[in-house]
């Protein structure tokens, strides 16, 4: 007797019992892991709870562990296992040999397997093997599971020749079972129909950087997000001290993908929008065409270094002192000089602060000395040289606690701030200065409207300005910080000494001074979490992915250089999204930003997952309308469903949006968008429909999916965006079932 194809129930539901015997056995086995997990975080506490930093250290390192396995245990709880090998036997004859797969590695505590982890090497076949090329497996198996019960399985066939007599192969479909699975408004991980052009991206080698390109629905996101999980499994030691960090568009974005990561077993991972990225700073709103462009440029590093290095906008050129009744200058041509010799090589104002005021004190004394010899006094030096360094030393004590001086110092050489300097920007007069020969006229008119809009606190920046306040702080270097407060609150301090008083200021931050300094560990973090504060991220990551990579402007590129100049890269892209007209310089800054030193490769998806053929097929027609010739991927299914078209008069546009929506959410179990263009977000609501209808503007909408979607004046859409038509293509892949799309006459 042959392998049956067989999906009758009775088959079906002895293979599910088998199954669900086996589910049990793992889920009793998690159960005892997890309050194994809870009380080896309890009884990490009481190691050390007080004595030497080093006994604190031992104690941090094993509350850490031990938090972070009982996290992982109780992230693999739902569907805890959703696959089955039956491998080759490797003898004529022999058993087939049976392992489930799923999100976590469980062993018995005799440590047999009884579900096999994902990512492990003896997963891989799970997800790579083909007809063509079985890899040893004779059937492979997904479960369908809620919870720990087992609803479904479906089976592939993959080398009938190497079947048992009997052996039963139940259903088909599960792939595309999957694909119509109802979206809930979180992106779900695929681990268990990961299919296999995807896989080889996951499983590349750990010490290179990979690039991902492919239309819309290719999965790309989360294969960058199953590739960061896969790291971090095979090589913890490596990514988890030096961090992952995975950065989107948009902050809808990022809580969107927010609960992959940790089903997959890891929480580890930082998750950023382009937005916030630059700790302590938070984008609000996203620029327009023009001044997206503009801000982007790389143009904008000159102008910035000017900014940075130059006197602040009316700042003193000059200045006249007085000391023991003799007037002398320091002249605008010798500051100029000072200021240039000061910033030579690379050196960065605020970190040379200290030194500034050193030369600006010797500057004051030889120009002193100068005055008094322009008026005839002899020099007391010549007869008693062993005056000269306790007169100097009097007159720099005095001359900085002169508040001439001091007032000087604050206004042409300030320790600034990143914002400090951007918000100076505002003022069309300066800005039209450090500009010259950069910007035209109107542009940079343009630019000081946009920055004027800037408040004190940071309120009003957008997605284009986060970038340029990290350049700031780059060339600006290292400003007042928080263990620095005293020094922060003083604009007169200067190097530990106020120069008003002489005083040596102690903050409280150096040991040896006095001062006591708390130590905060990860368990002292972990028991108090209601006055946690978050941390800044590290300075530099070990990986960096970034999604939507096509529309990150070179002033972007450079700001997460920073923060990965020794990282390995996954980079997702799609160049038919791209706002950026010219591609070549798009490419430049990511090869800049991705760097020489480290191996790189390609990989190109090409089989759309998300959107069936009828909204596959629309959107190709916007596609080629810019890009005949642009490839597209491959659309697996078929719902029926074409996409409908209507349009509606300016006073009666809610009314058809909201008719269409509650429509939709009739039609569809899940989520329904209502994508406008970001002109209207602010005055578009809608009142009678389910909480699962979503509005959102187009720019917000990049990485989403949506059961069905409601698209909104998409000729506006396309005008206002800086991807132009573009964006119409974008918005119009978002849905997984039904498209409906509202045009403005």
């Amino acid at each position: 007797m042959s392998p049956q194809q067989d999906g009758s129930a009775p088959v079906k539901e002895r293979e599910i019992e088998v199954e669900q015997a086996a589910v049990d056995a793992a889920y009793a086995r998690l159960a005892q892991m997890r309050e194994q997990a809870a009380r080896r975080v309890r009884d990490s506490y009481k190691v050390a709870q007080g004595g030497t930093f080093s006994a604190l250290v031992d104690r941090d390192v094993q509350v850490m562990e031990a938090a972070i396995w009982e996290r992982s245990l109780e992230n693999a709880y739902n569907e805890l296992v959703f696959g089955r090998l039956d491998l080759k036997p490797e003898t004529p004859g022999g058993e087939l040999e049976s392992y489930r797969i799923g999100r976590l590695g469980v062993r018995t505590e005799d440590l047999e397997p009884l579900v096999v982890d994902w990512r492990a090497p003896a997963a891989a076949a799970f997800y790579q093997a083909a007809p063509e090329d079985p890899k040893g497996v004779v059937r492979r198996r997904v479960l369908h599971c809620r919870g720990d019960r087992v609803l479904d399985i479906e089976d592939d066939l993959l080398d009938p020749d190497a079947a048992p007599e009997g052996l039963p192969v139940v259903g088909d479909g599960a792939f595309i079972a999957a694909l119509s699975r109802t979206r809930t408004g979180r992106m779900r991980d695929i681990v268990a129909t990961i299919q296999r052009e995807q896989d080889l991206v996951i499983r590349a080698p750990a010490d290179i950087s990979v690039v991902v390109t492919g239309g819309p629905g290719t999965g790309k996101t989360a294969v960058a997000l199953h590739r960061v999980a896969w790291l971090l499994f095979q090589h913890r030691r490596r990514f988890g001290s030096r961090g992952v960090l995975v950065v989107g568009p948009n902050r809808r974005f990022t809580e969107y993908i927010e609960r992959v990561l940790p089903s997959l077993g890891e929480g580890g991972a930082a998750l950023r929008s382009l937005g916030d990225v630059v700790h302590g700073v938070e984008a609000v709103r996203h620029e327009d065409p023009v001044r997206a462009k503009l801000k982007g440029s790389p143009r904008m590093v000159r102008i910035l270094r000017k900014a940075a290095n130059d006197a602040p906008w009316g700042a003193p050129k000059d200045v006249r002192l007085v000391y023991q009744g003799t007037f002398f200058t320091l002249e605008a041509g010798q500051l100029a000089a000072l200021r240039e010799r000061m910033l030579r090589g690379s050196r960065r104002p605020n970190a040379v602060r200290a030194d500034v005021i050193r030369a600006l004190q010797e500057a004051a004394w030889t120009a002193y000395q100068n005055a008094k010899r322009a008026a005839g006094d002899a020099s007391p030096y010549d007869e008693y040289p062993d005056l000269f360094e306790d007169d100097k030393r009097t007159f720099v004590s005095e001359l900085r606690s002169q508040r001439p001086f001091a007032d000087f110092v604050t206004a042409w050489w300030p320790q600034r701030t990143p914002l400090e300097v951007l918000r100076s920007l505002g003022d069309p007069a300066y800005l039209a200065e450090v500009s010259r020969g950069v910007l035209s006229a109107h542009d940079a008119r343009v630019l000081a409207e946009s920055w004027r809009a800037v408040g004190e606190a940071g309120g009003g920046l957008s997605y284009s300005d986060v970038a340029l306040l990290d350049e700031l702080d780059a060339l600006l270097g290292d400003g007042p910080r928080s263990s620095r407060a005293a020094a922060a609150a003083n604009p007169y301090v200067v190097d530990g000494v106020n120069m008003l008083t002489g005083e040596e200021v102690d903050d409280g931050s150096d040991p040896e001074s006095g001062g006591f300094r708390e130590l905060s560990t990860f368990g002292d973090r972990a028991a108090h979490r209601g006055a946690y504060v978050e941390e800044p991220d590290p300075d530099e990551f070990g990986h960096i992915v970034v999604d939507e990579a096509q529309d990150l402007s070179p002033m972007q590129w450079r700001m997460l250089a920073r923060r990965g100049r020794h990282a390995t890269w996954t980079v997702v892209a799609d160049e038919a999204q791209s706002s950026w007209e010219d591609l070549d310089e798009a490419r430049r800054s990511m090869e800049l930003a991705l760097g020489d030193s480290r191996e790189r490769k390609r990989f190109e998806l090409t089989t759309n997952y998300r959107n069936p053929v009828e909204i596959a097929d629309h959107a190709a027609t916007l596609l080629h309308r810019f890009l005949p010739d642009a490839p597209l991927p491959r659309a697996v299914r078929s719902t029926g469903r074409p996409p409908v078209f209507s349009a509606s008069t300016e006073d009666r546009l809610s009314a058809t949006v909201e008719e269409a929506a509650r429509r939709l959410a009739g039609e569809v179990e899940g989520t329904v968008g209502v994508i406008v263009p970001m002109t209207r977000l602010g005055g578009f609501t809608l009142e009678d429909t389910p909480e699962r209808v979503q509005v959102l503007g187009a720019l917000e909408s990049k990485g989403l999916e949506f059961d069905a979607v409601v698209l909104v004046d998409p000729d506006r859409i396309a005008s206002e965006s800086p991807m132009g038509p573009r964006t119409h293509y974008v918005t119009a892949t978002r849905a997984t079932q039904a498209l409906v799309t509202v045009s403005v006459e």
